[in-house]
């Protein structure tokens, strides 16, 4: 699934991937990943904080839920 929002004329755009792939017989894999263009991204990237370790931290709780529903 891909979220994507931006500014007007496309100056900044946003993709957020959330990706949940097989894994092994009975698992899955998921992953979720932010993508920016436009002609902003340049300027404006060095002001953005990694959100990856956020991203990191979801999806460990994400997979802590599922195997407890289990």
């Amino acid at each position: 699934m891909v979220w994507q929002c931006g500014m007007s004329l496309g100056l900044l755009m946003s993709d957020r991937t959330y990706e949940l792939r097989p894994f092994g017989p009975d698992g899955a894999e998921y992953s979720t990943r932010d993508e920016y263009s436009g002609l902003l991204e340049p300027l404006i990237a060095k002001s953005m904080p990694d959100l990856q370790p956020a991203f990191d931290e979801f999806a460990s709780c994400l997979k802590s839920r599922a195997e407890r529903a289990t």
